[in-house]
């Protein structure tokens, strides 16, 4: 299948706005939109995102033919993808961090942010990607100066340092690797579920390999609430089919978490 031309702007508000807007018109499968500046980027649970100069910013049109209830699988999916593109790419211990953070070590190399809608076309989802791609100051900045005590975000990495002296890809060339290794691992994880093989969830076509991705597994972690409360510790000892992270409490209890709920620090 050939791809839609991806879509290079200098600056945007969002490119998720912009492409769930074409996909309410009906844009097809892969229809992308890369730029170097958001002024009004977001990320989950309506936070804002950072869009400085010196990042890609990159929202792809999916429109997988599942059922919309398994679009929740989406967000690990599409981070799947991109760091199948940054591995491609050259960078060096590239990983996840739940749900869907991709990360080098314990810093944030990008962020996702999925989200579903019906159109002209029929039911999509846009997968919007942030990444850093060369070291902003001002950003480390704001990462510190804006924690309130009780829980400290991911501090920001960027793909120039896990590239470790290799030359960064051209912009243009960087943006068309991650949405075709996107669409790749999206149009894979459907065929899956159109095989029968997501009985048990969303997530069972990859959860073995997206387990293997996340090295906070089987590590001390607390669970944080969006107002940087922690309400639960233990080992991350596990990820169901849904995506739900399993806790278990040094008293043996199990505490279930989704991605809506909280996130997770290390210990």
């Amino acid at each position: 299948m050939t791809l839609p031309e991806v879509i290079f702007l200098d600056e945007t508000g969002s490119t998720n706005d912009d492409m769930v807007e074409r996909a309410r018109d009906g844009a097809p499968h892969g229809t992308a939109e890369a730029c170097r500046l958001q002024r009004a980027g977001r990320g989950r649970r309506g936070h804002a995102w950072q869009s400085p100069e010196g990042g890609l910013y990159l929202s792809v049109v999916l429109r997988p033919q599942v059922p919309m209830s398994f679009f929740g699988g989406l967000p690990a999916v599409c981070a799947l993808g991109v760091r199948d593109a940054l591995a491609g790419e050259g960078a060096k211990g590239v990983a996840l961090k739940w749900p869907n953070d991709v990360v080098v070590g314990r810093r944030k190399l990008a962020g996702l942010l999925v989200e579903a809608g019906y159109g002209e076309g029929g039911s999509f989802a846009v997968a919007g990607i942030g990444l850093n791609v060369v070291r902003d100051e001002s950003l480390a900045r704001s990462v510190s100066e804006t924690q309130d005590g009780s829980v400290a975000p991911l501090r920001p990495a960027c793909l120039a340092d896990a590239l470790e002296g290799a030359p960064l890809p051209l912009f243009e060339e960087l943006a068309c690797a991650i949405r075709n290794q996107v669409v790749a691992r999206v149009d894979a994880w459907a065929a899956e579920v159109a095989a029968g093989h997501a009985q048990a969830g969303p997530l069972a076509p990859v959860l073995s390999e997206y387990f293997d991705a996340i090295p906070m597994l089987g590590r001390e972690v607390r669970g944080v609430l969006p107002d940087g409360q922690t309400f639960v510790r233990g080992t991350f000892a596990g990820i169901d089919a849904w995506g739900k992270a399993t806790i278990v409490t040094a008293d043996g209890a199990e505490v279930a978490i989704s991605a809506e709920q909280a996130s997770l620090r290390e210990a």
